[in-house]
């Protein structure tokens, strides 16, 4: 059974949080301190000896910041999407197209057709604006494989979730680590593949990063699982499962 684990390609201040929604583009990446750089190889690097490709959900700000980085991954032989200009709650269509049109430069070099919305979250009345922009499916909501379907031209492939338990997030990896590949090999024997993503600040740490803190510990404990070092889960998962890039299921 194939399976599609995908990486959220991101600066690690990118949460959408009010200290750093706000905060310039030079400014995000002097904070990031080149993480995304070092991330991204390191990752990279672990695909090529697992002789694997998948996709990777681009934040297409980090375009203008390490071209060199997103034209590796492509010359690597990976899938190419797109997570957004910069990180952006979709509150509304008219967010949609400013971050699409922010994006111009990106989306012209590698022309992504998939599609994920920050926090898994985009109102199906947006995929006509994705079709307009030459997108031909959308990552952006949890639910079992059985509610994959077609919108305005659309299609919705949905992280896997059992009920409400999202299965496929990065969260859930960070929560269960390596025995999280149990749970997905129990749902490939329903013959059912497993449509999941981690962030790539979960596979390589940032050095010292202030997300999330102490405080947003303590105040949302649901933040505990991303302290976790998945870089070994990461590894398993490749190494038990077999991986494809999320356009293969439009085949």
């Amino acid at each position: 059974m194939v399976n599609y684990l995908s990486v959220d390609l991101e600066s690690w201040a990118s949460p959408n949080l009010p200290e750093f929604v706000n905060l310039p583009s030079k400014k995000k990446k002097a904070l990031d301190k080149g993480h995304i750089k070092k991330s991204a190889l390191a990752i990279l690097e672990i695909l090529k000896k697992s002789n694997i490709k998948i996709t990777f959900f681009v934040v297409g700000q980090l375009y203008e910041w390490y071209p060199e980085v997103v034209e590796k991954i492509a010359t690597d032989g990976h899938e190419i999407a797109y997570h957004t200009h910069a990180h952006d709650v979709l509150e509304d269509k008219t967010t949609l197209v400013r971050s699409i049109n922010l994006s111009k430069k990106f989306l012209q070099r590698y022309k992504p057709i998939g599609f994920r919305a920050p926090r898994i979250y985009m109102d199906t009345s947006h995929l006509h604006v994705l079709k307009k922009y030459g997108f031909k499916y959308d990552s952006s909501t949890y639910g079992p494989f059985s509610e994959k379907r077609k919108i305005d031209g659309v299609y919705e492939f949905p992280v896997s979730a059992i009920g409400k338990i999202p299965i496929g997030s990065g969260y859930f990896i960070g929560l269960l680590g390596k025995n999280v590949n149990l749970l997905y090999r129990t749902v490939n024997k329903k013959n059912v593949p497993v449509i999941s993503f981690i962030h790539n600040w979960q596979v390589v740490r940032a050095h010292k990063p202030t997300f999330p803190t102490t405080l947003h510990i303590i105040t949302h404990p649901y933040y505990l699982p991303y302290l976790t070092d998945c870089f070994r889960s990461f590894e398993y998962l490749l190494k038990k499962l077999s991986i494809a890039p999320m356009k293969n299921l439009l085949k």
